[in-house]
């Protein structure tokens, strides 16, 4: 099976913008059955490809961890938007923290 066809195949829904909370849950490889779970804060979406890119950041004792997804990849296995934020006007908000 082809890689565009895998994309297509399990598209997400992306009803989710820049400042929203997040939470994810995405397989380490294909072949692992470890699932790593993250939740964050979304600072940017990039839309240019097929495949967008969406940055999180999370602060944990005083540490900021950044982590970048790719939306439709076949590792990620559910995401869920615990908190909406509807007033951000920018696309990427780095000043958040």
């Amino acid at each position: 099976m082809s890689l565009l066809k895998i994309i297509n195949k399990k598209k997400i829904n992306k009803r989710f913008n820049t400042g929203d909370w997040i939470y994810l849950k995405k397989k380490k490889s294909i072949f692992d059955k470890k699932i790593i779970e993250f939740d964050g804060l979304i600072i940017s979406i990039k839309k240019k490809n097929v495949n967008p890119i969406i940055t999180i950041i999370k602060k944990f004792n005083n540490i900021v961890i950044k982590r970048i997804f790719l939306i439709n990849s076949p590792l990620i296995i559910d995401y869920k938007v615990l908190k909406s934020k509807k007033k951000i006007k920018k696309s990427k908000i780095y000043n958040i923290f």
